[in-house]
């Protein structure tokens, strides 16, 4: 009898001990699988951002983007003479429900505004836009440029205005981004639209943007005054470019680090790329040879630390070899 007992007594400590062996190594394999998961994730992430930065780059937005950067089909019908306005009248323009498949809006996407307003925050989307907080002290809505390499982007007709306006807010603002501007006043110029919500940072009430923006400056004054301080310095010559092209560059706020120079076709395939020796973090003063580069129309970007400081638009020459 104590025999029989010892072996179910020791039986059942058997099973309780594989019990507890098996919860153990479902617990192990369900932290490693979601490790992996996180681990993955992590990887697509580097993965998309490596291919922002790379070529042929799909812009990264999904939601009504060939209005965003005006390739759609009815591009043809926006009426492109500025309307004069203010940020409380564009807050109060009467939009409809956005959809994110919606075509572009007759009666509202259609029409290109101007006014004044100051810029108050500056983001650098994931998508490589542009995104301004616009804001005339009381009402908000937002300004976005998009990225002229992208390669929705580079088969619009406006690329030449993206690259001005993302450059007087590199000169101006700076690179990256910034939760708090202070420049003075400026006047925008560009496209009514209409962004499904999803917790943009100074969205206007009615969901109006001007997406995208194709002018912004200083607003023009009379007399004497201070000149606006550049962030950012560059010069590129000459342009047209042959066999060398000399890159200068002064950061006032920035340290530069590991800066190249990329060019880009208008197809946004990245045919060419220069190291830029910084010189005491804030300067880079270079030349390279780019017997490489065919000759054509291209957009050239300077990076730093991985990121984009400066877009231009640069023409290359047949050179004499």
């Amino acid at each position: 009898m104590k025999i029989k007992k010892l072996l179910i007594s020791s039986l059942f400590n058997f099973k309780v001990a594989n019990l507890f062996l098996f919860m153990f190594l479902l617990a192990v394999n369900i932290t490693n699988a979601q490790s992996n998961s996180k681990h993955k994730e992590e990887e697509e992430e580097e993965e998309e951002h490596a291919l922002i930065n790379g070529k042929q780059v799909m812009c990264g937005g999904t939601e009504r983007w060939s209005q965003k950067v005006l390739v759609d089909a009815a591009v043809s019908t926006i009426n492109f003479t500025a309307l004069p306005a203010t940020v409380n009248s564009m807050v109060n323009i009467v939009t409809p429900t956005p959809s994110t498949s919606m075509p572009r809006y007759a009666g509202v996407e259609d029409k290109c505004y101007t006014f004044t307003c100051n810029v108050t925050v500056k983001k650098a989307e994931t998508d490589n836009d542009y995104h301004l907080v616009l804001s005339d002290g009381t009402h908000t809505l937002i300004g976005e440029i998009p990225d002229p390499v992208c390669s929705a982007a580079a088969s619009s007709n406006y690329v030449p205005q993206y690259t001005a306006a993302r450059n007087f807010v590199d000169t101006y603002i700076g690179s990256g981004s910034y939760s708090s501007v202070h420049i003075a006043p400026v006047q925008i110029y560009g496209v009514a639209f209409v962004d499904p919500p999803h917790g943009q940072t100074g969205a206007a009430p009615n969901n109006l943007e001007i997406h995208p923006i194709l002018k912004i400056n200083f607003i023009p004054t009379t007399g004497i005054d201070a000149v606006p301080e550049k962030q950012l310095d560059v010069t590129l010559f000459p342009n047209p470019f042959k066999d060398n092209l000399t890159i200068n560059l002064t950061s006032k706020a920035a340290n530069l680090k590991k800066c190249s120079i990329q060019f880009f076709d208008i197809m946004a395939n990245k045919v060419a790329e220069f190291d830029l020796p910084v010189k005491g973090k804030k300067q880079i003063a270079e030349t390279v040879n780019t017997t490489q580069i065919a000759p054509g129309t291209y957009i050239y970007r300077i990076i730093s630390d991985g990121k984009p400081i400066y877009d231009g638009r640069i023409i290359s020459l047949p050179n004499n070899n």
